[in-house]
């Protein structure tokens, strides 16, 4: 099962207010908290997806799906407390945040089939 799929532009999230494109918002802060939105809001959604397929594998697909938000959930608390950090204790954990996401967003790319851009 292949879904094909780009995020970009606006969009509500479960966290609250709404994504804005990277060229609206430049700051290395703000696109790693739009990205983090971003899988959030794509997760909800494959696992939506998922939930109205029938298909043999469906509850391992259920359960990895389940295990991305849990993850997106860790880095966006990760995320959270790296903002109430001083330096240079701040900028390390934003740097294990990005790792993460970067991480997460290839799991999709792998798993699911879906581009973040």
């Amino acid at each position: 099962m292949s879904f094909n799929h780009t995020v970009a532009g606006e969009s509500e999230t479960e966290w609250g207010g709404r994504i804005e494109s990277p060229q609206s918002q430049s700051t290395p802060e703000n696109e790693l908290e739009n990205r983090i939105k971003n899988l959030e809001r794509l997760a909800v959604g494959i696992q939506a997806a998922l939930g109205r397929q029938s298909f043999s594998g469906k509850l391992q697909a259920l359960d990895l799906a389940s295990d991305l938000r849990l993850k997106i959930t860790a880095s966006w608390k990760m995320f959270q407390v790296a903002k109430l950090l001083r330096e240079p204790a701040r900028e390390s954990m934003l740097s294990r945040v990005r790792y993460s996401v970067d991480e997460l967003e290839e799991v999709v790319a792998s798993h699911f089939g879906v581009e973040m851009t």
